[in-house]
């Protein structure tokens, strides 16, 4: 039995004879044999079978199988596994230092490839996020140049509206310009003119009218009574008061009250028409201007004159006459 083991251990030797005992790192050119491999190469020199191994060392068969196929529980402690592999190597009669070495030889491959695959899967993820970011950059750049374009395009927009605005205001303007001097201004003329004008007439035709009346209602009584004698003396008396004019202020004041309705037509010594028209009952009119003041009255009896501060005497007058006369009354 001894004799046997001879042969596979020194084939295990000579297997495991470029295996270090402590690796670190191994080289990606480096095949590394594992320790089931080599178990399992031994027994099979030996010509031992599975069930064989598993019940001398009191193995299940599925644990022996897993062992030579590389096949450790992560979840069982390292020690375990050691455990397993040393007690197996020993049966078989390999060497349980290449074993042990093969094995943490196997673990640190797997931690090398572990690493590699996550440093290329860094380095895949590096390059995917560099692609990524260079896709937004790209992005970016572009949204921020149609964001110029269309800034740029909005503002040409925008001072085209401004300049037809402007456009449409300066002609608009020069329209109004040319339009108002024929239309508006003469018109607005004409129309006060004519109002102020027809106003002017109506006013001036009623009180032609008003005299043209009261001189037929005196003509008419006139030619109806003797009174005719007595209004030409009073006539008389009036244009006798015209000589004395320097012993009148320069500007004399007489006061009206019409207890009725009386037209009266009044000038001054410079031939000015201070006051005209129908008064109505009740009304009270102040005049001033330069004397003599020649007065015309239609109904002197509804008159009541006070001449500078000094009351008229209107009983001399006839009632429902005209009555013409200059203030003062120089009495004869």
């Amino acid at each position: 039995m001894n004799n046997e083991a001879r042969p596979a251990q020194n084939a295990g030797d000579e297997i495991n004879s470029d295996v270090n005992e402590d690796v670190t790192e191994l080289s990606e050119d480096i095949e590394v044999v594992s320790p089931g491999a080599m178990l399992r190469d031994a027994r099979l020199v030996l010509s031992l079978s599975q069930e064989h191994i598993a019940s001398k060392l009191n193995f299940k068969v599925s644990l022996v199988k897993n062992i030579e196929d590389d096949i450790f529980d992560p979840a069982m402690p390292t020690t375990f596994n050691r455990g397993y592999l040393a007690n197996y190597a020993k049966l078989v009669a390999v060497d349980v230092e290449d074993i042990l070495a093969s094995y943490d030889a196997l673990d640190a491959a797997s931690i090398q490839r572990s690493e590699m695959l996550s440093f290329s899967r860094e380095t895949a993820k590096q390059a995917e996020h560099s692609r990524v970011m260079w896709l937004s950059y790209f992005i970016v750049a572009v949204l921020i140049g149609l964001t110029v374009l269309w800034w740029q395009q909005e503002s040409n927009q925008q001072a085209g509206v401004v300049d037809d605005s402007s456009a449409s205001l300066s002609t608009s303007a020069q329209s109004n310009e040319l339009a108002t001097p024929v239309e508006q201004e003469p018109s607005g003329s004409v129309n006060s003119s004519q109002v102020s004008d027809s106003a002017q007439a109506s006013n001036e035709n009623l009180q032609a009218q008003d005299a043209a009346v009261i001189e037929q209602v005196v003509v008419a009584n006139d030619t109806a009574t003797p009174d005719t004698v007595a209004s030409d003396n009073n006539a008389t008396d009036i244009s006798a008061a015209e000589k004395n004019q320097a012993e009148t202020p320069e500007v004399s004041t007489a006061v009206f009250t019409f207890s009725g309705d009386c037209w009266v037509n009044i000038f001054d010594a410079t031939g000015e028409r201070i006051a005209w028209g129908v008064k109505k009952a009740g009304y009270v009119m102040t005049i001033q201007g330069k004397a003599p003041l020649k007065i015309t009255v239609g109904k002197p009896e509804l008159t009541s004159i006070v001449f500078n501060g000094q009351t008229v005497d209107m009983s001399a007058f006839n009632v429902g006459n005209i009555a013409k006369f200059n203030l003062p009354i120089i009495a004869q």
